[in-house]
C-alpha cells in the first residue's frame, strides 16, 4: 500500500512531467463544484481555469457558473428570459441532437435546461458542422435563441452556434515519454489509480489496485467484453458513467435492440456504433423491450463486432460492460453460481461464454470519504483522450501476439479473451513500449497475462457450474520466451 511520502513523491512527479495537464483533484471535490453533477473533465477543467497555486478564485468560478453553466433549478428562469427578452444566451451544458427521418427535422435536447422532444431545433447546417452532436451528444458552449414558430404554439429552443468542450487534445508521445520516468510498476499503477480519481492509499495490495485498473480495460481495447459484480459503494458506476464522454452508461430502466443497435422505423445506427463502451448499470433492474430480441442481436455482435438488423448489416467495435450487485456473506458471495445475480435471460452459457473477462467487484474497498483522490492528478479530459487514442494503438496487440504461446487445441473463445485482456493491461500498464525488445518478460507475466487468465478462468468456471457440456479446464497458454 502507497505510503504518504509515496504519494508527496507522486504528486510532484505528476506536476514535473504534466504541468498543463494536472490539476489539484481536491480542489474539485470540496466547496462549490462538490455540489454539481458535473462530468470530471468539466470539474477539472473549472479548477485549472479559477485556481491558482492550489488556491481556489470561488468568486470568479461562482460568478462564470451562475452565468454559464446553471444547474436545473434555474432552467425555466432561462427560458422566460429567452422567450421575454429575445436575446441570445451561451452556456455550458451537454447538446445532442436526433434527425426526424419523417419531416427531416433535428430535435436539440439539453438535458440541464429540460428540453427534448419537438421543444429544441438546430439548423441543418449547424448540425452538419458539428456532427458530435449526432453520435450521443456533446458536452460545449451553446448559443441559444428562442425561435418564433410561423404560428402560436411553434415556438422552439434554438442552437445557433456550437463550440464543442475540448480543452485538450490526446500527445501519445508526450504520455509515453512521461511512463519512461515512473520508477516502477507500483508507482504508475498508483498513477492511475490517482487518474481514475482514487486515492492509492485506500486499496491493500497491488492485486486490488490491479482489479481496480481493470474498470479501465473497455477505455482502452476494442470488443472486449466483461462482467463485474460486486456489492453497491465500490464505485463502478462513477467509473464508467463519469471518467470519459466516450463510453455511455445505461443505469437500470428500459433497452430496446433498436436504441442498442439500429432502429429500423428511424433508420437511425445504434449507440454501439457511437462509443468506445457500453456498460450496462444496475442490470438486474434494467427491462429490454425484447429479452430474446436483444440478446440473440448481442450474441452475434459479442462474437464477431457484427450484426444484423432486418436488412440491415452493422458492424462496430465497442466494448461491451455488464454491472451489477452481488449478496456476499463474510467476504465471499452467498452463490458460488455468479451468475444467478444476472437476469435470467443472461445466464445462458453461450451468451456467458462471449465474455472475455470477469471482475470480481467485491474484492475492492467500498468507496468512503478517504477513498478520493487528494493532491494532484493528470486532468480526466486529458486521460480519458489518452484512453480514446490507446483503442487504436495496434502496436501492442502485435507485440501481445509475438509472446504467447497458443497451443493449437485451445478453446478459440478462451484464447481470444486471454490475448485481449493481456493487451488491453499492456495498454495501460506499458504505453510505452513499442518492441518486443523492451518487454520485460516477468513484469508482464505478473501485470498482463497471469490477470488475463485468471479474469477468464472466472468466466470458464462459472459456465463449468451451469453447464455441464463446459469444462473448467483452461488452455496452457504461457510466454514464447522466459
Amino acid at each position: 500500500m502507497a505510503g504518504s511520502t509515496e504519494i508527496d513523491i507522486l504528486n510532484d512527479k505528476i506536476r514535473e512531467l504534466f504541468p498543463g495537464e494536472c490539476v489539484n483533484k481536491g480542489l474539485s471535490k470540496s466547496g462549490i463544484l462538490s455540489t454539481r453533477a458535473l462530468p470530471s473533465f468539466v470539474s477539472d477543467w473549472l479548477i485549472s481555469k479559477y485556481a491558482e497555486a492550489d488556491e481556489l478564485d470561488s468568486v470568479s468560478l461562482q460568478r462564470f457558473l451562475s452565468q454559464y453553466l446553471p444547474d436545473k433549478s434555474k432552467a425555466d428562469q432561462i427560458k422566460h428570459q429567452l422567450i421575454s427578452e429575445r436575446k441570445a444566451i451561451k452556456i455550458l451544458a451537454k447538446f445532442s441532437v436526433e434527425p426526424d427521418i419523417k419531416t427531416g427535422e433535428e430535435w436539440l435536447e439539453i438535458p440541464i435546461l429540460d428540453i427534448k422532444g419537438k421543444e429544441g431545433c438546430i439548423s441543418p447546417t449547424l448540425a452538419s458542422e458539428s456532427l458530435e452532436l449526432l453520435n450521443g451528444g456533446m458536452w460545449g458552449i451553446g448559443e441559444l435563441i428562442w425561435k418564433e414558430g410561423p404560428k402560436k404554439g411553434n415556438g422552439k429552443i434554438e442552437l445557433i452556434s456550437f463550440k464543442p468542450f475540448k480543452p485538450y487534445s490526446a500527445d501519445l508521445g508526450y504520455y509515453r515519454e512521461a511512463r519512461k520516468h515512473f520508477n516502477d510498476v507500483s508507482e504508475w499503477i498508483d498513477f492511475l489509480i490517482k487518474s481514475m480519481e482514487y486515492d492509492p492509499r485506500s486499496f491493500d495490495s497491488v492485486s486490488q489496485k490491479l482489479k481496480m485498473i481493470s474498470r479501465l480495460l473497455p477505455f482502452v481495447e476494442p470488443r472486449i467484453n466483461l462482467i463485474e459484480l460486486a456489492p453497491k459503494g465500490t464505485g463502478k458506476s462513477y467509473v464508467f458513467g463519469r471518467l470519459s464522454k466516450y463510453g455511455w452508461l445505461i443505469s437500470g430502466g428500459s433497452v430496446s435492440r433498436a436504441q442498442l443497435f439500429y432502429d429500423i422505423a428511424r433508420k437511425r445506427r445504434g449507440i454501439i456504433t457511437r462509443f468506445d463502451y457500453i456498460a450496462l448499470d444496475e442490470i438486474q433492474t434494467i427491462k429490454f423491450s425484447n429479452p430474446e430480441e436483444v440478446v440473440g442481436a448481442l450474441k452475434g455482435y459479442l462474437e464477431s463486432g457484427e450484426y444484423k438488423i432486418g436488412a440491415y448489416h452493422g458492424e462496430a467495435d465497442a466494448s461491451f460492460v455488464l454491472l451489477g450487485n452481488i449478496s456476499i456473506s463474510g467476504k465471499e458471495p452467498r452463490n458460488a453460481i455468479y451468475t444467478k445475480s444476472l437476469p435470467k435471460f443472461m445466464q445462458e452459457s453461450a451468451f456467458l461464454d462471449r465474455f472475455h473477462g470477469f471482475i470480481e467487484g467485491w474484492k475492492l474497498p467500498r468507496i468512503k470519504e478517504g477513498s478520493v483522490v487528494k493532491g494532484y492528478a493528470i486532468n480526466s479530459e486529458f486521460f480519458s483522450e489518452i484512453l480514446h487514442e490507446l483503442r487504436s494503438d495496434m502496436i501492442p496487440n502485435s507485440i501481445v501476439s509475438s509472446i504467447i504461446y497458443v497451443p493449437k487445441d485451445s478453446d478459440k473463445r478462451d484464447a481470444t479473451a486471454i490475448k485481449r485482456v493481456a493487451t488491453g493491461y499492456f495498454k495501460l500498464i506499458f504505453p510505452d513500449i513499442r518492441s518486443v525488445d523492451e518487454v520485460n518478460i516477468e513484469l508482464f507475466r505478473t501485470y498482463c497475462l497471469n490477470p488475463a487468465i485468471e479474469m477468464r478462468r472466472i468466466i470458464r468456471k462459472q459456465l463449468s457450474l451451469i453447464d455441464e457440456e463446459y469444462s473448467d479446464e483452461m488452455p496452457e497458454i504461457r510466454l514464447l520466451i522466459s
